[in-house]
C-alpha cells in the first residue's frame, strides 16, 4: 500500500510537470517563463495527493483494489488490442486529414492547436480504457 502511495504521488508530479507547458502552449505565452510556479504547482499538487489518500484511506484502498484489477490478463489483452486498432486507425486517417486540411488551402497549424487536438485524443483514450476496464 505504500508503494502505491509513492507512485501515486510521483505519477502526479510528472503529469503536472507534463501539463504545465502544454497549457502554457495552448495560452500561447512562453512554456518555462517563470519556473518558480510549475516548482510551486508540483509541491502543491503533492502534498494535496499525499493528504487525500492519508485523509481518505478507504478510497485509497479502493483504488488500490482497482489498480490490481488492471492487472487482469483479460484486461491488459482488450486494452493491447484497443490500442493496436487505435494506432492504426491514426495512422490511417492522419495523411487523409492533411491531404483534407491541404485541399483547404491551410498550409500551416499552430502548435496551440495540435495541442488541443493531443489532449482530446488523450482525454478519448483515457475514456475508452475505462469502458474496456469495467467491461472486464
Amino acid at each position: 500500500m505504500r508503494q502505491y502511495i509513492i507512485n501515486r504521488g510521483i505519477m502526479v508530479a510528472v503529469v503536472i510537470v507534463y501539463m504545465y507547458p502544454l497549457l502554457g502552449i495552448i495560452k500561447g505565452e512562453k512554456i518555462f517563463g517563470d519556473i518558480g510556479t510549475p516548482i510551486i504547482m508540483v509541491i502543491a499538487a503533492l502534498i494535496g495527493t499525499l493528504s487525500s489518500i492519508f485523509l481518505f484511506e478507504d478510497k485509497a484502498k479502493r483504488e488500490y483494489e482497482k489498480e490490481k484489477l488492471e492487472k487482469d490478463e483479460r484486461y491488459i489483452n482488450n486494452r493491447k488490442t484497443f490500442s493496436y486498432y487505435l494506432l492504426i486507425v491514426f495512422a490511417l486517417t492522419i495523411p487523409i486529414a492533411l491531404i483534407v486540411l491541404n485541399l483547404y488551402g491551410i498550409e500551416q497549424i499552430s502548435i496551440s492547436s495540435l495541442t488541443i487536438i493531443f489532449l482530446i485524443f488523450c482525454f478519448a483514450y483515457m475514456i475508452v480504457l475505462e469502458f474496456i476496464r469495467k467491461k472486464v
